[in-house]
């Protein structure tokens, strides 16, 4: 077995635009994106650190600008080899191309915009052990959707069949022609999480076939077109995709629940009140746990904060307000009198004094 040490590097895809989640990418890229305060693309970095990886390409696009500069800047990424090339890729395939001269050996992809906490220690492990030309993470869900794909795996956890989110008739002809086949497993439940193991190999075809763009709808299919050893791991982990308000809201929630390994808020606990300096909380204010609060955060009288709250840095709520289950960006301002549930206020915002903000709503 090869050493697990082979893996030199990790590409973070970090160019997407997250339209799903407007408005708060109008102006911010997702992977900046804060999930209990701590930017998304971190929970990336940590997962490879963890893994021993300290050589991180991040590949940007889309207000790469300002991941360039947080990357660059934060003292809290010192003693990383992190390269932020001038690229422009078409999809992650094309990312990874494009990249491919700085890159030796074997290597990890990430994407920067999830939150998740699988080890790819362990993935690691089992890619070497089956000597994949490329292993994909896979994760069960509950309530499989359209938006999903489908995967057949053998009992070896080799992958015969990958479609990325297939039209109708494809998810037919698929389900008939392996309805009855004794040694597979048909998966409609697999999200493909979007890490990666690959050999170095693989830059070579990437390098050699310039329509190859996307993993999921190009790449992956053309490994097993040319029976190319494509495998899947599948592991109990906490995934999200933060993709709309509604998921996005519950990463946060999830992580102040404690369901994501390794990952806590910021600040200091006390019964599940999470602190930053120099708050200033009205005796009479009612904080119902979980909550996350930054620095510099105003409370005053007789309001209600929680459960399931996140305050950034210099928010202000005015006495007789309630916040419960939402999350509320750096320097806003919740008027006197003001509701706020199961939503998200962005950063320099004002609710107004009376005002309800409820059901999934983002202000920006």
């Amino acid at each position: 077995m090869n050493d697990i040490t082979k893996v030199d590097c990790a590409i973070v895809l970090a160019g997407g635009k997250g339209t799903r989640l407007r408005p708060l990418t109008t102006n911010l890229p997702k992977p900046l994106v804060p999930v209990t305060l701590t930017p998304m693309i971190d929970f990336s970095i940590k997962q490879l650190t963890d893994a021993g990886i300290s050589k991180i390409i991040v590949a940007v696009k889309y207000l790469g600008e300002q991941i360039k500069d947080y990357l660059l800047s934060s003292p809290k990424f010192e003693g990383l080899d992190i390269t932020i090339p001038d690229i422009d890729p078409i999809g992650t395939a094309d990312a990874v191309r494009k990249v491919s001269n700085l890159i030796d050996g074997d290597y990890i992809v990430s994407m920067a915009d999830i939150v998740c906490d699988l080890s790819i220690k362990q993935m690691q492990k089992f890619f070497y052990k089956t000597d994949a030309y490329a292993t994909i993470s896979l994760k069960n869900i509950d309530f499989p959707t359209k938006k999903f794909g489908v995967i057949l795996l053998d009992k070896n956890q080799n992958i015969d069949i990958f479609l990325e989110k297939p039209k109708p008739e494809e998810m037919l002809f698929t389900t008939m022609a392996f309805a009855y086949r004794p040694v597979a497993e048909f998966h409609q439940n697999l999200v493909n999480t979007g890490i990666y193991c690959f050999k170095n190999e693989t830059l070579e075809i990437l390098d050699s076939l310039s329509d190859i763009n996307d993993f999921g709808t190009d790449f992956f299919p053309y490994l097993l077109q040319e029976k190319f050893k494509l495998n899947g791991f599948i592991d109990e982990y906490y995934w999200i995709d933060c993709g709309n308000i509604r998921s996005y809201l519950w990463s946060n929630f999830d992580i102040m629940r404690g369901f994501v390994s390794g990952f806590n808020p910021p600040g200091k606990n006390k019964d599940g009140i999470y602190q930053g300096e120099n708050c200033s909380i009205s005796p009479d204010a009612k904080l119902i746990s979980p909550v996350v609060l930054g620095n510099n955060v105003t409370i005053a009288d007789n309001t209600s904060i929680g459960p399931f709250v996140v305050l950034h840095d210099d928010v202000n709520i005015a006495k007789n307000s309630r916040v419960e289950r939402s999350v509320i960006w750096e320097n806003s301002i919740i008027d006197e009198g003001a509701t706020i549930e199961k939503s998200v206020i962005c950063n320099d915002m004002k609710i107004e004094k009376n005002r309800t903000i409820i059901n999934y709503s983002a202000i920006s």
